[in-house]
């Protein structure tokens, strides 16, 4: 029903008063909405937001936040980057989709941030990218695990580099970012890099592969190709999680651990290092390391009271930096790129693996990136380390030098080197401890080199170049250790040694048979053994062997050695058969006097008997004379029946087989 005029009559209009001050409750309201609004946005971007109400149940990664070079840089700022302000909006917005993942305890260990910013939304907000760097020197600390605790320090100069490559700046290791470089890598971590696009100064492009794991080209296709950016590398500057080892290093170094202490360091490794159900039962294992100095160093305890004490709270700190709450994560759990000792790092591409279709490999100096470390002693005097850079010979430029330098060294390398000395001691440069035997993760440098001769025993502990010699294929390198047997270099190498097996021929030159036979009257070897034959038939590598040859690797047993005064038939030009036959040619095994002709046969073959060696062992004698009996295999056929030779002894005559069965004197 509509109003009455009356009733509009009666309708009281509000005084102003009243009317701006409901206003101005309304603006006042609006106000603290929108500043709570503000407020409560700007907490849920800050720091306590996200380590307070959200990373609570995976407190390891705030903690190693206020350990890292960004602590005071928000997280929003890296992982969400500095946008503009509607911009920023609708990304942080979107993060509270993990909101879910919070509350119903969903998520995945370990952690790892799936919605980083690229870096130039990010990084390069505080870092500008053609800014050139110079070298930077490192000192690393380092101490071994016996019981003085003996320390050392690695020096190296690191070459940054960046700046604009129009200036001719591209240099060192931000060499990656003024440069393109374009990846394909098979997991979420970016470890196994298998496919690598490098765009170089001069504007060539050239593809790389791992040669171990190839991709084929659908597959490289279909694959997500990134382009290399900060982070690629600088993947832990935000969380680092060191190694245990790392962790003591830097304590003792620090003074927070003495030094004084018997095996501390081998000690906090291994509490650092063991497998806990928690957190809190590391620390409980830690607060032990007093009562164990108590038990095996009663006198340390009493006199370093306040170290062990301090070592045990340090050793407590450390536990939240290294151990986690969920035990099937470890600091292994997320790997460091920026480093290669404990990850591959930088050897994710510079494996010496990844090969170019010319054959180039990825470049795997390690000069590139830093100059070659210098190893003294933890209280010596700091070395002089170049600042300069020295034109390399053309070998140093070789995409493998790395691999092949121990092949390639030899006495030259002492005019800028020293002494061509190996080792690890750090007696000189080439017996430098921080290259040399060390085992860098991802890296074989003989996977390229199989060995032709196992490295086990004293070949295990001789360096390359004692051998090679600046050569990487040496010839007679054996000769450097081993005295050879005479007139061993006369010969051809292939004519003992199959170049396609040196392992396998050389195996079978120390297992070759003895000689069974004297060797007089059968110098001519292959008159038996000859490898198309049947009488012990020599590998086919012998065909033209000389007794020369064969006894290199055949030795001649030591009886029946002597070579007799004649000569004997075997070596000898055998007596033509007369051309007359006898006149009374006996039977197989007759006694009949033989004729004229027959005795002078007779008296040519007794000759021959009375000067023929022994025997083979094991070969019957002949039990007649051989007097018109020149014909072996007349009664001896093996497919006859009158005493018939073994099978392999077909068509033999009577010159072989003196050489086996010895006839009646």
């Amino acid at each position: 029903m509509a109003d009455s005029p009356q009733s509009k009559s009666k309708r009281k209009k509000l005084p102003i008063g009243q009317v701006l001050l409901i206003g101005a409750a309304f603006l006042v309201g609006f106000i603290i909405l929108g500043a709570a609004a503000t407020i409560g946005w700007d907490y849920s971007n800050s720091v306590g937001f996200c380590s307070n109400l959200c990373h609570f149940v995976h407190p390891e990664e705030p903690a190693a936040y206020q350990d890292s070079y960004h602590a005071s840089v928000k997280c929003t700022e890296c992982h969400m980057g500095r946008l503009g302000t509607l911009q920023s909006i609708v990304v942080k917005a979107s993060h509270f989709r993990h909101l879910p993942e919070v509350l119903f305890s969903h998520w995945s260990r370990p952690l790892l941030a799936k919605t980083m910013r690229p870096a130039n939304e990010s990084c390069e907000k505080c870092h500008y990218p053609p800014a050139f760097h110079g070298d930077r020197v490192a000192t690393i600390a380092h101490f071994a695990s016996d019981e003085q605790n003996t320390g050392e320090r690695i020096y190296l100069l690191l070459k940054t580099g960046g700046g604009e490559r129009s200036l001719g700046l591209g240099i060192g290791i931000h060499w990656h970012i003024e440069n393109k470089v374009e990846y394909i890598a098979m997991d979420e971590e970016k470890q196994d890099i298998r496919w690598i696009r490098s765009t170089f100064p001069d504007g060539s492009v050239v593809e790389y592969s791992d040669s171990a794991q190839p991709l084929s080209a659908d597959e490289i296709s279909k694959a997500v190709v990134r382009t290399m950016d900060c982070v690629d590398c600088h993947n832990r500057v935000g969380h680092p999680f060191p190694s245990p080892d790392s962790a003591v290093d830097q304590a003792i170094d620090e003074g927070l651990i003495s030094r004084d202490l018997p095996y501390v360091k081998e000690r906090m490794v291994s509490l650092l290092s063991a497998s806990y159900p928690t957190q809190e039962a590391a620390i409980a294992a830690v607060n032990g390391l007093a009562e164990a100095y108590s038990t095996e160093f009663p006198e340390v305890a009493a006199t370093q009271a306040a170290a062990i004490a301090q070592a045990q709270q340090t050793a407590a700190d450390l536990v939240t930096r290294v151990v986690f709450q969920d035990p099937t994560v470890t600091w292994r759990s997320f790997p460091d790129n920026g480093q290669h000792k404990d990850f591959p790092g930088c050897f994710r591409c510079h494996d010496g693996k990844h090969l170019s279709a010319a054959g180039d490999s990825v470049r795997l100096q390690c000069n590139i990136c830093h100059s070659v470390p210098v190893t003294i002693g933890y209280a010596d005097r700091p070395p002089q380390l170049p600042v300069g850079t020295v034109q390399e010979p053309a070998s140093h430029s070789s995409t493998t030098f790395i691999a092949d330098h121990r092949f390639l060294a030899n006495d030259s390398c002492a005019e800028c080197h020293g002494p061509v000395t190996f080792g690890a001691d750090d007696s000189n440069f080439c017996a430098n401890s921080a290259c040399h035997g060390r085992a860098w993760p991802q890296v074989n440098l003989n996977a390229a080199f199989p060995h032709p001769i196992p490295l086990v025993g004293k070949h295990a502990q001789v360096w390359c170049f004692s051998c090679h010699q600046g050569v990487k294929k040496p010839v007679y390198l054996c000769s450097n250790c081993h005295q050879p047997p005479a007139d061993h270099f006369t010969q051809n190498c292939a004519d003992c040694h199959d170049p396609t097996d040196w392992v396998g021929s050389a195996s079978a030159l120390l297992a070759a048979p003895a000689i069974t036979h004297p060797l007089a009257g059968r110098e001519d070897c292959l008159v038996c053994h000859d490898p198309a034959g049947n009488v012990r038939p020599a590998p086919a590598t012998h065909k033209d062997f000389t007794v020369t040859q064969c006894t290199i690797c055949h030795k001649t047993s030591s009886v029946e050695t002597a070579a007799p005064t004649a000569t004997p038939a075997a070596a000898a030009t055998p007596t033509p058969a007369p051309t007359v036959a006898p006149t009374n040619t006996a039977a197989p095994g007759s006694t009949a006097a033989p004729t004229a002709a027959a005795t002078a046969t007779t008296v040519t073959a007794a000759t021959a008997t009375t000067a023929a060696p022994s025997g083979v062992a094991g070969a019957p004698p002949i039990p007649h004379t051989l007097v018109g009996r020149d014909a072996c295999m007349t009664c001896h056929d093996p497919a006859g029946n009158i005493k018939p030779a073994p099978a392999d002894h077909a068509g033999r005559d009577v010159t072989l087989c003196v050489t086996c069965h010895t006839p009646p004197a």
